[in-house]
This record gives C-alpha cells, sequence and structure tokens, in this order.
C-alpha cells in the first residue's frame, strides 16, 4: 500500500501568511478520502496499541502490551491514578501510543498496514517540503512520529516544545462531536483559550514548537476514540 499528498487544492501562500500571523494552521484533505478511511480503520481495528502516561516522578513511562496483559490490575490503576495526580500540578499525560520512529516499530507493523504506508510518507522529503511550503519555515527534518488514540479520560496537560521547530498533528477521528472534549487548545499568557482544533477525520494541524496548547480531556461519554498521528520537527 502506498499513499500520496494531494497538494493542488491549497492556497500555500495564504497558509503561510496565516502561520506567520498565528503560529499555526490547519487543512483538510491532504490525504484522499479512501486514503484517510484505511488509516482510521488501521487505527481502530488493527494497531497494538501501549499505553503512554507520566510516573510518579514526572517521567515518560510506557506500558507495553505485554505488561498491560500480564500485571495485575491494581499495580495499572495505581500507574494511571499517578498520571492523574501528576495533571493537577504540571506536565501529564495518559493515551495510547504506537511509536513510528524506529525502525523495529515500524516493521513489526509490515509493508501492507496503512500506518507503515502513512510512515513512509510522513518521514519523506516531499512531506517536509509540503510543511516548509505551507508554514514559510526551512531545513525541516522529522525526528519523532506516535500514533496517538485517546478514550474517555485520557488527556495532555499544558505544554510547549520549545525545542521543535513544528509539531504537526494528522487527525484521524470519525464522526465527532465538539462536546467530546479532544480539542488541541492553544493558551494564552493569561490563561484564556486563544483557539482550538476539533478532531476531524483527514484533518492536518501545523504548529509552532512554542505554542502552550494542551489535548482536552476526553467526556465520559465520548462515543469512540480520538486518533491521530503527530510529529516533530526540528532544525
Amino acid at each position: 500500500m502506498s499513499l500520496s499528498l494531494l497538494t493542488d487544492a491549497f492556497d500555500f501562500a495564504g497558509y503561510r501568511d496565516r502561520f506567520a500571523r498565528k503560529g499555526r494552521i490547519r487543512l483538510e484533505g491532504a490525504l484522499s478520502h479512501e486514503d484517510a478511511h484505511a488509516v482510521h480503520h488501521a487505527l481502530e481495528q488493527q494497531t497494538l496499541w501501549e499505553l503512554h502516561l507520566v510516573d510518579s516522578e514526572g517521567q515518560p513511562d510506557i506500558l507495553s502490551r505485554t505488561e498491560l496483559e500480564t500485571l495485575n490490575p491494581s499495580e495499572i490503576q495505581d500507574r494511571l491514578a499517578a498520571a492523574a495526580e501528576r495533571a493537577q500540578t504540571g506536565l501529564s499525560f495518559l493515551h495510547l501510543g504506537y511509536d513510528l520512529t524506529s525502525k523495529e516499530a515500524l516493521v513489526n507493523l509490515g509493508e501492507d498496514h496503512p500506518l507503515f504506508a502513512l510512515a513512509k510518507l510522513l518521514w519523506s522529503a516531499e512531506f517536509a517540503a509540503f510543511c516548509e511550503n505551507l508554514t514559510g519555515l526551512s531545513g525541516l527534518k522529522l525526528q519523532s512520529l506516535i500514533a496517538t488514540g485517546y478514550r474517555p479520560g485520557d488527556f495532555f496537560t499544558m505544554h510547549t516544545d520549545a525545542q521543535a521547530a513544528l509539531t504537526f498533528e494528522w487527525n484521524f477521528t470519525h464522526d465527532w462531536r465538539s462536546d467530546w472534549g479532544g480539542q488541541i487548545l492553544f493558551h494564552s499568557p493569561s490563561g484564556d483559550i486563544e483557539g482550538g482544533i476539533m478532531p476531524r477525520l483527514n484533518d492536518l494541524a501545523l504548529y509552532a514548537g512554542d505554542q502552550p496548547r494542551s489535548v482536552a480531556s476526553l467526556a465520559a461519554y465520548a462515543g469512540a476514540p480520538r486518533f491521530a498521528v503527530t510529529g516533530r520537527f526540528i532544525r
């Protein structure tokens, strides 16, 4: 399987101007409808998720598929509680994840997996050039890539990444409702919400690394997970 960028319909000059003013942009339809649905299906049905969270010391923690199946449920609950407690005072997150950075993780997917095809596209020079053309930035080099799945109660507290020249999230969430949460929220210095991006299928958001943002916690009544692929460019 291979995926191709659809670039002809975009006003690149308009996006560059918007990015220069706001430090963030979003666009829809950079993949075909069929390809976007294939990625959504793969995230929903064909991905061996791990659990990504922050531990009691504030360090990133990953529970592998094997650990999720073998650990005592009470130990898992303790680690979930630690992530929630950290969120009260600082940086914390809790969501499903699948690494798309390491060669081993990509090989484990297999070349026929839609996520493998998407990762191949996102690691390409073509995609970096596409992002440069949209933002006016230059010399972008993708450093990391991860698929994420947020379930009811999952979250990512307010954070920045000043070392990243550009961060992107390509969302593959189907039929979302805004009251389910899960928006990327952009925060002002005074604590107000300057803007937000609702999860949508085939929606690509690009934003400067130093923009304060969070992922709103998913409501208990959210009808489906929130799926996306997130990457980080440096120079």
